[in-house]
């Protein structure tokens, strides 16, 4: 089957920071799989508005395990990434459609790409690749209005 590619174009993506540390369990018979299950999440991002060219820009937070007074074993790891995205003009695109774009879809991207990242610096330690679970995109996004309404 051939692929339709979206109107929605990743023109740039960068790895600004990370943080890696791992805290030796105690536990020698500790399981990684049930460890990365209480792992907590954070995700924070902020989307520039959209520039005179069309492009905006996400910068997105994903902190595993970094919470203050957390000792759980294991990784703790924090990664924060920027891309730049663009909706094509060439052909006409209903709002409805192009917010999801926007707001949905760049964010995905956006945790998808850092996914990858923390994986691949994970797969070498001494518990194996970290795979972060599958994220509420619009839980995020609907917490991320609620926050801004308040400030």
């Amino acid at each position: 089957m051939k692929a339709k590619f979206s109107p929605l174009q990743l023109l740039d993506f960068k790895l600004l920071e990370s943080h890696y540390e791992f805290i030796v369990p105690e536990d020698e018979a500790v399981e990684p799989s049930q460890l990365f299950l209480i792992y907590p999440v954070e995700i924070d991002f902020d989307m520039s508005p959209i520039e005179e060219d069309g492009e905006i820009q996400l910068i997105t937070r994903i902190e595993v395990n970094v919470e203050d007074g957390n000792k759980i074993p294991g990784y703790k790891l924090m990664v924060e990434g920027g891309g730049t995205f663009k909706i094509s003009e060439s052909e006409e695109i209903e709002e409805g459609l192009r917010n999801n774009l926007l707001k949905f879809s760049t964010l995905n991207m956006m945790i998808n790409n850092l996914r990858n990242i923390i994986y691949q610096i994970t797969n070498l330690g001494p518990l194996g690749g970290y795979l972060l679970p599958p994220i509420d995109i619009t839980k995020l996004l609907n917490d991320k209005a609620k926050e801004q309404e308040v400030k």
